[in-house]
This record gives C-alpha cells, structure tokens and sequence, in this order.
C-alpha cells in the first residue's frame, strides 16, 4: 500500500495540472478571506508604519467607481479566458510539429515545462479572482474596500501572467528546435545519471554476481500475477521484510520493464512451502502501472534521447548532425555510470549470513566482510544502458561516416573513464560493431575517417 500510495504522488507530482490547480488553491485561500471578511489594506500599511500609503489607499477606495471596478475584473477574466485559449492554440501546433519531426515521447518533456504550467496557473489564478471579486461585490455593501482587493488581486495575477506569456512563447519556440530539445533531454538524462548517493562498487558488484549466480542455481522462481510496467521499486522495504523472514532474492526485471502474468518476477533463497506469502510483499513493494515513466532510472530519458536520433537518421528527414548530438549526451551520461559506477542495487543484512538485521541500510562487505546481501535487482549501469541506446542508433547510421566517427570518439572517452570489468567489455562491443559498420563504407575517405577515431590508444 505504501508503495502504491507514493507512486500516486509522485504521478500527481508529474500530472500537468497539478501545478496549475495548486497555484488556483493557494490564490483562491488568499482572495476569498480578504474580500469576503472585510480585509482592510490601509489597516495594513498603517501597521508597517506607512501612513501616507494608507491615506493613499483609503482615498483610493473612497473614490473607487464600483461599476468601473466591475468592468475592470470582467476585462481581467476575459482576458485570462484568452490566454488560456492561446496557450492551449500554442501548445497543440508547437507539439504537433515537435512529434512529427523529432518525437512523440517528446511531447511528455514539454507538456511538464513549468513555464507552460506556471502560465496556466496565473491566468486561472487571475480568472478565479476576478471572479470572486465579482462575486464579493454582490454580495455585500460595504464600501471601496472590497472592490479595491479584487481589482488588486486580479490585476496583479493577471499582469504575473502577461509576463509568463513571454517565458511561455519562448519556450514553445524552443520546443520545434531540434538543438534546443536535444540539449533539454540530454540535461534531464545526465541528471538521472547523476541521481543515487550510493554507487556500486568492484565488492559489491561481486557480491550482486555471486547472489545472482546462487539465486540461478538454487532460488524459487516467483511469477507475476498481473501485467504492466514495473514502475518503481521499494528495495529497502523489499530488504527489510526479508530480512525478517530470514530470506534473500533477486528481482529480475528493471523499472520500466513490462511485465506480463506468468514472467519471473523474482528469485528467492531460503524459502520453504507456499510462496504466496512473498508474492504478497512483492506486490505491496513493486509498483506496476500502465504506461512507462520517469524512475529511479534513466532509460526513459535515454530513450528519448535515442528515439530523436533515430528519427534523425531516417531517410525522411536525415538530419545526421542531430544526431550526434544526441550521441553526445548520451555518451556524457554514460561517462557519468562509467566513472561513478552504476546506482546501487543491492541491499545489506548485518551478522554473519543470519539474513536478520535492518535490509534498509546498504552495508561494507569490504569493511570487515560481515555484510550479507539479501535483496539484489538488476545492474543499470553503463553496460546495460550504452548497449541498450547506442545499438539501434548505429544500425540506422552505419552508412553515415560522421555518425560512426561521433560514435567512435565518445565510446573511446567512455572506455578511458570505465573502472569495471563489464562496462570496459560492453564498450569494446561497441566499438566493434563501430568497425564493422565503417568497414562496410563505400567510401575509402570514410573508412579512414572512422578507423582514424577507431585507433584511440586507450583501446590497445
């Protein structure tokens, strides 16, 4: 339950609306108790020691026209009628164009821009307020004071959302540039690289092969009983609970991995009699939704970034230079797994291989060796993410000379930085399938250009 209940919040964290409907609560809170109790401004400079701008104020609402007030909030709330048309107008033929001719999983990056969402609110926000301030006036008789707040409030709102216009028409300008999109995503995917305080180590990885191995050999295979994407993974509650049962397991697929009712969901050591009882906390402890999304790794973002390249390899735009760009951050943020380590994946018992202890805490099994580990899910680290985006990209540039040298310069960077054994020999691959596409080149000036990059001294 705890699982699915933070899912729901960070889904509602990512929603669209979920910005712009919090921006309408926190403005409605502070229009309405100041318009419909008799909320008194020039009290308020008074209190701050500004007593010329509380005469200035109490002169302001003394002499303020309600009817001239009632115009100026129905002009405030047409106005952000407008907007909000405008933005939706915008937005739809910007996207449009953006899915056409660089990707339809960009559109998701777009639609959260906070720019986009920051507008929306403002002009809501400045609607409502109008509208409130419409209504107050109805409803009570009191002098300018009412009619002073809602002019202030909705003008102020609405002069906030203006300026976000600005910020709003750039942003949907930038989302049609091939460059600017690149460079969007390609920030996104290196930050999620970056995301996990704790890396793996060479120990730790060692500790994840032989758990594996061992789970291969001797574990119970655990199915899943339902299908859809492995959105999260609550790996320290998962480590706790079996370490409480005295158990160890391996969770076979990753985040976003679809998953579908019969797969292996799990391997699990020490387990005796019915498995329902970790099907169970499997469940209560991985979340499975209906479409795949950002997680606590990177391949949604990195695949972004390889969808552009490869719809800028296609022989209807063939735009090579995108995507190089596209290599290039991909290439940066697997440089980032390759010199930091892979997220760790793991998840430690303390004590002597008793399986008890707090699952929660990552433990040393270099400091003493006395850590077990008890809950391991797969490696996503450079050797299975560099593999998994830069493959297709090859294939659809092998007969681009630039393509295969922008591609062989980052995979030699990589190999420099690379410290473990799977992420050098997944680059090596790579690199191979590099000069078996540059071999085929009809060209010889190609050949040579890509075998040039090829011959990095870090590779011999």
């Amino acid at each position: 339950m705890r699982m699915r209940l933070r899912w729901a919040f960070d889904a509602a964290l990512e929603s669209f609306w979920f910005l712009p409907l919090l921006m309408v609560a926190v403005s409605q809170s502070l229009v309405l108790p100041a318009m419909l109790f008799g909320a008194d401004p020039a009290s308020w400079a008074a209190a701050a020691g500004l007593d010329a701008l509380a005469e200035r104020i109490r002169a302001l609402a003394e002499g303020l026209d309600p009817d001239g007030a009632r115009d100026v909030l129905g002009m405030v709330a047409g106005g952000m009628i407008t907007t909000v048309s405008i933005v939706f107008s915008l937005s739809f033929v910007a996207l449009t164009l953006t899915s056409q001719q660089i990707g339809p999983r960009i559109i998701d990056f777009w639609l959260r821009s906070n720019a986009t969402q920051a507008l929306l609110g403002l002009s809501l926000a400045a609607f409502f307020a109008a509208l409130s301030g419409l209504l107050a006036m109805t409803q009570t008789s009191e002098d300018g004071r009412v009619a002073l707040m809602a002019v202030a409030f909705a003008a102020l709102l609405g002069s906030l959302a203006l300026v976000a216009v600005v910020l709003f028409a750039t942003r949907m300008s930038e989302a049609i540039r091939a460059d600017a999109t690149v460079a969007r995503i390609g920030d996104a995917f290196v930050t999620a690289c970056r995301a996990g305080k704790v890396r793996m180590g060479v120990a730790e990885a060692d500790a994840a092969a032989a758990l594996e191995a061992l789970a291969e050999a001797e574990g119970v295979v655990i199915r899943a009983d339902a299908a859809g994407y492995l959105g999260d993974m609550d790996l320290d509650a998962l480590a706790g609970w079996a370490g409480s049962h005295g158990l160890r397991l391996i969770v076979l697929p990753r985040e976003n991995d679809h998953v579908l009712p019969g797969r292996p969901l799990a391997r699990v050591l020490g387990q005796h009699g019915d498995p329902s009882e970790v099907e169970t906390a499997l469940r209560g402890r991985l979340a499975l939704t209906s479409r795949r999304r950002r997680s606590g790794v990177a391949d949604f973002e990195g695949d972004a970034l390889a969808e552009v390249a490869l719809r800028a390899l296609s022989p209807s735009i063939n735009d090579p230079f995108t995507a190089m760009a596209c290599i290039d951050r991909i290439a940066e943020g697997c440089s980032v797994l390759a010199r930091l380590g892979p997220p760790s994946r793991l998840r430690w018992a303390d004590g002597g291989g008793d399986g008890g202890g707090d699952g929660g805490a990552p433990g040393a099994p270099d400091d003493g060796g006395t850590g077990v580990a008890i809950v391991a899910a797969q490696s996503c680290g450079a050797a299975w993410l560099a593999p998994r985006l830069l493959h297709p990209v090859l294939d659809a540039g092998r007969d681009k000379a630039v393509v295969l040298e922008r591609a062989a310069q980052a995979l030699s960077d990589i190999a420099r930085i690379a410290w473990l054994e799977e992420d050098r020999a997944a680059v090596r691959r790579l690199l191979d399938r590099v000069k078996r596409a540059a071999e085929d080149l009809a060209d010889p000036d190609d050949r040579v250009l890509v075998m040039d990059a090829l011959a990095d001294p870090a590779m011999d």
